[in-house]
């Protein structure tokens, strides 16, 4: 399940916090500016994420996640919704971008029942995983595609 933050998007100016930076309010603003029905998208890409998560743990019985590509925490994370309706449930995040890691390791929290971690990694390109030769491979622009092993015991 992949997340948006977009700190204007999420809050009004009036509200701030201490996650809310000047910079982001002011670079969605021009892009608002630029785009009016652009918050639309983010949004609605929130609420899917909700109603996605709470459909999994409430009616499908699903009890562990990974969150790809999960952006700075926000409110309403796949922990959030997820350990909410049971709080049990597991999830990673995952993201390669530094500062995502530095938030995440102070905002993304647990329920005692529960577990929440966060990995510093991307998906390993198509070409990249598990190489049977030393050749050179191509490049992630040739290749296009992204994959994900993954192994339920």
């Amino acid at each position: 399940m992949n997340g948006c933050s977009l700190s204007s998007t999420n809050r009004t100016r009036s509200e701030g916090g201490k996650n809310h930076f000047a910079a982001d309010r002011e670079a969605a603003d021009k892009w608002i500016a630029a785009v009016p029905s652009g918050p639309v998208g983010p949004r609605e890409n929130r609420a899917f994420l909700g109603r996605a998560v709470k459909f999994l743990v409430a009616e499908a019985g699903i009890r562990q996640f990974l969150d790809i590509g999960t952006g700075l925490p926000t409110t309403g994370n796949v922990h959030d919704v997820a350990q909410a309706v049971n709080p049990a449930c597991r999830v990673v995040y995952a993201d390669n971008d530094p500062l995502v890691l530095a938030h995440a390791r102070a905002l993304l929290t647990s329920t005692p029942e529960g577990s929440t971690a966060y990995i510093h990694a991307d998906l390993v390109i198509a070409s990249e995983w598990r190489p049977e030769s030393a050749q050179p491979r191509p490049t992630p622009q040739e290749v296009n595609g992204y994959t994900g092993v993954a192994r339920k015991p």
